[in-house]
Parts: structure tokens; C-alpha cells; sequence
């Protein structure tokens, strides 16, 4: 799936894999990473014009058994995939993103949502960040109890005119579309159309006797107590608790035990529960900037098309942490430089963080075993080194 970096250069001590000449600053702040960040398994890869120049692990204390090819849950960096994937098919002419989401999913226009745009559900603006019902872990496996709710329920303000973090509703609102269109949901696309092309380690859910997947470790220390004290006071809203448990079926105060678990794991969640690596997340990135062993995923202009911002600022329900959304991505903010202005991905609780500049044809990725304290500066400082590059 990777090819080797070249030419090759000499690593900091304990780090392993190779990096190509000119990216030495990123392996210097993956190992900053780890002698001042805490960090213990953990990957980053970086393509730049279709070639692999940075492919770098740490394996030591409990993740002594890390390779490059462990994989983790990455969280939120789901949604930048399956974004990806309901692109590739609006591409295909299999959906036009301003149209009614009740073009394709006619049930979805109940209750004052007929109005609503694919393009809506992608920037966090269709005012169904949480479900009303109560829905347990087996309806979350089932699917349809889920989209059957968000079909049903009311809008919590008037769509389009607000926005406010889709948490985990994002990935059964466009996963629904996607399956309505194409007749895959996002695992079987992403599995057909995208993983098996391009050799990638990468799927919706898993299970917990795989090998292969790594479990989340003890997360990092609180340094920020003012930080934390913010987000806990944001978290107190029932409304964004209900946007995180879905009415009970996740527990927000153990939210990455709680994915690690096998009924969890194993479910297709596609805002929140993609299983994949740091090589994985990379080529998928690169593919949408450029040609990866002949297979591109997006061209130029829906790349464009989903870098225009559509929602930032005060959000309807949650803490304003300055990000800033396209289409389904994340684009670079203060909080999330990325390779800077023109970048787009997305990030995940944890840590984990996915995505590309198509101008500077540059793509990445990470993931780690540990869930960040606060701050959790460990990806920003990679993406620092990065922009230091290029």
C-alpha cells in the first residue's frame, strides 16, 4: 500500500520509519510528541505530490506492539470520509448537493423539513443535531430506528439559518442520503469504491478480538483548568448531551470506553466510529488532490466547491472553538492550522486528524493511542512542522 520515502534521512532516537529529505522537521515534532506530549503509540504519514515523504511510528510502554499498520477508532475523522464518499457520488451525478434531501429521501420532509439541502445536513445547519427520541445501542446497530427518528423530528430552529455541531446525527443523516441514492451505505461504498481500489486499512467499525486494532489507553492530563472548565460548562447543556448519548445509547462520561466496546465498535456509525491508521487516512487524502497509483477521487472543482465556508462562528448549541466548515470538512482555523489556508479534513476526539491542501498537493494524517488532555497539542505541533516544509 506505501511506498518508501526517499531519499531516506536519519530519525530522532526512537522514532521509527523513514522520512524523505526536507521533512525532517515533522519526525523532529512527532518525537516532541512523545519525550513532552506523553506520547506512546502513535503514527503520522504525509504525502506530498502523489509520494509518500513521511512515514513515522512510535511503539514503547503499552503500546510497546504498535506498527504502523494498528489501527485505531479516529472518531470525527469519519465524517471527513464519509464525506468524501457522498462527493464521489454526487460526482457521479447520483445526487446534486443543493437539492432537498426529500428528493431522495421523501419521508425526511415531515415536520417543516422538506426544504432541507444535502449541502445543510454536510455544514451542521439542518437544526438535527441530537434526536428527540430515546434510542438505545441495538437501534443505533439496526440503522433504520435511527434514521427513522431524524425523518420524523422537527428541526430545533429553523434550517439554514444556524448551525451547530452534527456530532454523531451526521453520519445516519448522509449515510441515509447515500444509501437512498446509490443503494450502498457508507461502509459498503467505502469498502468498494474507495478502500479495496487504493489498499487501504480502513472500515467502519470493527471488533474487538481483531489484532489489528488498538484500544484507547489512559488519557492525557488536564493542564488547561480554564479550558476544561469551558467545555465541561458547554457540555451541561441537555441538549448537547443529548447530541452526544443520543437519548442514552452512548455514554458521553466514558465516550471512548464507550466506542471501544464490542456492540459499539462493531456498528457502521459514520460520524464516529471509522477504524484505520495514519498510512490509511493519508492516501485517502492524497487520492483527492492528486493520483494515487492511477486512482483519483475528486476532481479539482468539487475540491473547490466544498473549501467554501458555510458555517463558523457562535453555534446554536455547544462551545464556539473557532472552527470553520465547508461541505462535510473541517477547513484550516487558528485551532485547526492544518497545512494552512486552503486545507481541508477533519479532526477527531482524541487527537486524530485527517486532510489535505490540494494546491500544494499535500495530504495527512495521524491517529495515537491516547486521548488528549487539554490542551492537546501533539497534532497541531506535526502540522506545524509541516507547514515549516512546504
Amino acid at each position: 500500500m506505501t511506498a518508501t520515502p526517499t531519499p531516506r534521512t536519519a530519525l530522532p532516537v526512537g522514532i521509527r520509519g523513514q522520512v524523505a529529505s526536507g521533512f525532517e522537521p515533522v519526525a523532529a515534532a512527532f518525537a516532541e510528541n512523545v519525550e513532552r506530549r506523553g506520547e506512546t503509540g502513535a503514527s503520522c504519514a504525509v504525502y506530498q505530490g502523489g509520494r509518500l515523504v513521511a512515514d513515522l511510528w512510535v511503539a514503547r510502554g503499552a503500546d510497546d506492539a504498535w506498527t504502523p499498520e494498528t489501527r485505531t477508532c479516529v472518531y470525527s475523522v469519519s465524517k471527513g470520509v464519509t464525506t468524501i464518499c457522498l462527493l464521489m457520488a454526487a460526482e457521479r451525478g447520483l445526487l446534486d448537493l443543493d437539492a432537498a434531501v426529500s428528493t431522495y429521501w421523501p419521508e425526511f420532509g415531515a415536520a417543516g423539513k422538506a426544504s432541507i439541502t444535502v449541502r445543510q445536513v454536510l455544514a451542521h445547519r439542518a437544526g438535527l443535531a441530537w434526536v428527540d427520541e430515546d434510542l438505545s445501542v441495538e437501534d443505533l446497530v439496526a440503522w433504520t430506528p435511527v434514521v427513522d427518528a431524524l425523518a420524523a423530528q422537527r428541526p430545533a430552529w429553523e434550517p439554514g439559518t444556524r448551525y451547530a455541531y452534527h456530532a454523531v446525527t451526521f453520519g445516519w443523516l448522509a449515510g441515509e442520503v447515500l444509501r437512498r441514492t446509490t443503494g450502498l451505505r457508507p461502509s459498503a461504498w467505502l469498502r468498494e469504491h474507495v478502500a479495496e481500489p487504493l489498499g487501504l486499512q480502513m472500515t467502519f467499525g470493527g471488533t474487538v478480538d481483531d489484532p489489528g486494532i488498538c484500544p484507547p489507553r489512559e488519557s492525557l492530563p488536564v493542564v488547561d483548568v480554564e479550558a476544561a472548565a469551558a467545555i465541561a460548562t458547554a457540555l451541561d447543556d441537555p441538549r448537547a448531551v443529548r447530541a452526544m448519548t443520543l437519548g442514552g445509547a452512548i455514554d458521553v462520561g466514558d465516550l471512548f470506553g464507550a466506542f471501544a466496546r464490542p456492540e459499539l465498535l462493531a456498528a457502521e456509525i459514520p460520524a464516529a466510529n471509522l477504524v484505520t491508521n495514519a498510512r490509511s487516512l493519508a492516501r485517502i487524502y492524497a487520492a483527492t488532490v492528486g493520483e494515487i497509483d492511477g486512482i483519483r477521487l475528486l476532481e479539482p472543482n468539487t475540491i473547490t466547491d466544498a473549501r467554501r465556508l458555510q458555517s463558523h462562528g457562535e453555534p446554536a448549541v455547544g462551545l464556539d472553538e473557532g472552527n470553520r466548515w465547508g461541505t462535510g470538512f473541517m477547513l484550516s482555523s487558528p485551532r485547526r492550522g492544518m497545512a494552512g489556508d486552503g486545507s481541508f479534513g477533519h479532526d477527531g476526539a482524541g487527537g486524530h486528524l485527517a486532510f489535505a491542501h490540494p494546491e500544494l498537493e499535500v495530504a495527512f494524517g495521524y491517529h495515537t493511542s491516547r486521548p488528549g488532555g487539554i490542551p492537546d497539542d501533539r497534532a497541531e505541533a506535526l502540522c506545524a512542522a509541516l507547514r515549516s516544509c512546504i
